[in-house]
């Protein structure tokens, strides 16, 4: 249980900097957005894959992945781990939208007319991110033993995750700042969700949470 403990040490404070400095309008953010949104900018001539992109971390489409991932695991009798990811993306959501309307943030002036709403934290972002962190912290461990191999899936979903973070930062759709606090909600949101609900599943499935 130490690890989502850990979690949510790195992730809170990360999120509350970024959540505070944007709704005070803080100088660094405009900077810090300004230089990152500069260097993913900086390669041309991927607008369309970007797009592609985008569509494939789109919220609608984490609710495919999550379902499609529950029910496997459902079927494997890994139900707890069903029920884990569920609650977790779910609930997610709904703190996002609270998170959205709370902030007000306004989104980059270019972005596309299909991207409307409020900008942090970025949706796409943050569902993706669950699902990545979930896997990696919460289901690998208990499904993988092979380290090595845990090793090489964590990187290439963390991967995945930085590119869905560049996408949205290059068609406009979001300030950088807007997608790693997404990272750093979910991060936190991941931790929380495993402490609270293990005492529940731990009553019904015994449980060997480290």
């Amino acid at each position: 249980m130490k690890r989502f403990k850990n979690s949510i040490y790195v992730g809170l404070p990360i999120f509350l900097i970024f959540a505070v400095s944007i709704v005070l309008h803080a100088s660094w953010v405009e900077q810090f957005d300004s230089f990152f949104q500069g260097l993913v900018r900086s390669v041309s001539g991927l607008q369309n894959l970007m797009l592609k992109i985008t569509v494939l971390a789109a919220p609608k489409l984490d609710l495919v992945w999550m379902l499609l991932i529950a029910v496997i695991l459902w079927l494997k009798k890994r139900r707890p781990l069903a029920i884990s990811l569920v609650v977790t993306l779910v609930s997610a959501d709904a703190v996002g939208f609270i998170v959205k309307h709370i902030v007000q943030r306004a989104r980059p002036v270019q972005h596309l007319a299909i991207d409307d709403g409020f900008s942090f934290p970025s949706g796409h972002t943050l569902g993706m991110g669950i699902i990545v962190i979930w896997i990696i912290m919460v289901m690998l461990p208990r499904v993988m033993e092979n380290k090595t191999h845990r090793i090489w899936i964590d990187t290439l979903l963390i991967i995945w995750l930085i590119i869905v973070m560049c996408s949205r930062i290059y068609v406009f759709a979001h300030y950088p700042s807007d997608v790693c606090g997404s990272v750093a909600l979910a991060l936190t949101w991941v931790g929380a969700v495993e402490l609270i609900i293990y005492p529940i599943l731990n009553r019904y499935w015994r449980l060997d949470y480290k």
